[in-house]
């Protein structure tokens, strides 16, 4: 189980991994085959982007990421014209991309390798007040703390897209490369990134609680806690989870939650244990999305 770690803490290791992330990415995208940027994914649930248009996004992202959080610490807020509410975001996302398609794959690498490494520095020399500031981030259900952010600048291209940008190289997901420690960090960063994507307008009146059990070295125990006003997670165990989910490491977790793997087959090859409210169970892909 992950321990509760004070705000320096987990500020060092926030700036450790983000430049973690950084040096890994660089040499992860210079070694894709040139053919390989303009592949498509694999995603069980729906089109996937190409290479391109997937590190394309990656970069948009973090740079609007970079853009709040250097407003957030001047106390300002950054405004982008037809980005108020979740459900610009598909839109935008199709519009930043395009805006990209001129760019070569070294001039994409590049912008995002410099916009985690600045987000890094960011990191580093926040202060304590500003670390706890609130930022409004219209995709996000409720406004986060800068060092919320901090986190989902991390889990977005580490987790979300990890295997978005390895499968069309015909590579293992970038997540197959952390370290014990920083997995398990990294997961606990997607559990809180969970909270901020879930739709109460969806949920309506749901009361209840998921237990996610993750074997193997990097896993841990979590737990999401659903009402009508949101979601909450905690590491540990919950008494009486309506709904559980176990996986055998990690990699099927992080594989399931990426659309790269398939809850029947997942539970077929024992990957993936499910139990509790099922029907509930069906719906939770609708109530996490982040469109």
């Amino acid at each position: 189980m992950m321990e509760k770690v004070s705000l320096e803490t987990r500020q060092h290791f926030i700036a450790t991994d983000l430049f973690s992330l950084a040096d890994q990415l660089l040499p992860f995208l210079q070694s894709c085959h040139p053919q390989a940027w303009e592949q498509r994914g694999k995603h069980v649930r729906k089109s996937e982007w190409t290479l391109r248009q997937t590190v394309a996004h990656l970069v948009s992202a973090c740079e609007y990421y970079l853009l709040t959080l250097q407003c957030a610490l001047q106390h300002e807020t950054l405004t982008i014209q037809g980005f108020s509410q979740r459900k610009d975001l598909a839109p935008l996302n199709a519009q930043e991309i395009l805006r990209r398609q001129h760019l070569q794959p070294a001039e994409l690498i590049a912008a995002l390798h410099q916009a985690l490494v600045n987000t890094a520095t960011l990191a580093q020399q926040a202060t304590e007040d500003q670390l706890c500031c609130s930022v409004v981030v219209p995709v996000f259900n409720r406004s986060v703390s800068v060092i919320e952010l901090l986190e989902m600048q991390l889990v977005h291209p580490g987790i979300v897209h990890a295997s978005q940008v390895a499968v069309p190289a015909n590579k293992e997901p970038l997540w197959k490369c952390y370290e014990q420690d920083y997995m398990h960090r990294m997961l606990d960063r997607f559990f809180r990134l969970m909270t901020l994507i879930y739709w109460p307008e969806r949920g309506g009146a749901i009361h209840t609680t998921i237990q996610f059990l993750v074997a193997g070295p990097a896993g841990g125990q979590w737990y999401l806690s659903i009402t009508p006003s949101g979601c909450d997670f905690s590491a540990g165990k919950v008494p009486g989870p309506q709904v559980t989910l176990w996986a055998a490491n990690a990699d099927t977790l992080c594989q399931f939650f990426t659309g790269q793997l398939a809850l029947p087959q997942a539970i077929l090859g024992r990957k993936l244990l499910l139990w509790g409210n099922l029907i509930f169970a069906r719906k939770m892909s609708n109530l996490f999305s982040p469109i």
